[in-house]
């Protein structure tokens, strides 16, 4: 993809994590991250396992499981992995493939060498803004399950 390339600014417009960037910046991102295909029923990544990256789903679904049981559901555009990119913790859920899925997958380097202040700090208050609302999210479902 080039910087005017349409599909390039579809999917900075569908992806919560570059909210605020422009397509220049996405561009930078895209050309020094890595695309991966994942196979149905491979997992992009184990609980408990290290790990220093993240990943935007760019076509497929995914599941996360603790265990056997599924947790939540990542679509297009969703995100997932960026609890251990920011902490540095190991993974508290495995991620596996729902179906054939290709993932844009963003690691610390990428942070670290690639990124400008400027946009590195808005993708980190974008990481902040989507772990807040998947804490708002879990939280809702507790008070379901406990009935209240």
């Amino acid at each position: 993809m080039q910087p005017n390339d349409p599909r390039l600014r579809k999917w900075v417009e569908r992806i919560e994590l570059f909210r605020g960037l422009t397509t220049d910046d996405v561009y930078k991102i895209y050309t020094r991250g890595m695309t991966l295909s994942i196979a149905k029923g491979e997992a992009a990544f184990h609980k408990s396992t290290t790990g220093n990256s993240m990943y935007v789903v760019m076509s497929g679904s995914f599941g996360v499981f603790d265990g056997p049981k599924q947790i939540a559901a990542k679509k297009v555009g969703d995100t997932f992995g960026e609890m251990s990119l920011m902490t540095g913790a190991t993974r508290s859920a495995s991620v596996i493939a729902l179906s054939d899925a290709r993932v844009f997958m963003l690691d610390e380097e990428i942070f670290k060498k690639l990124l400008t202040k400027k946009v590195a700090v808005q993708i980190l208050l974008n990481i902040g803004r989507m772990l807040s609302k998947s804490l708002e999210d879990a939280n809702m479902t507790i008070r379901e399950l406990e009935g209240r």
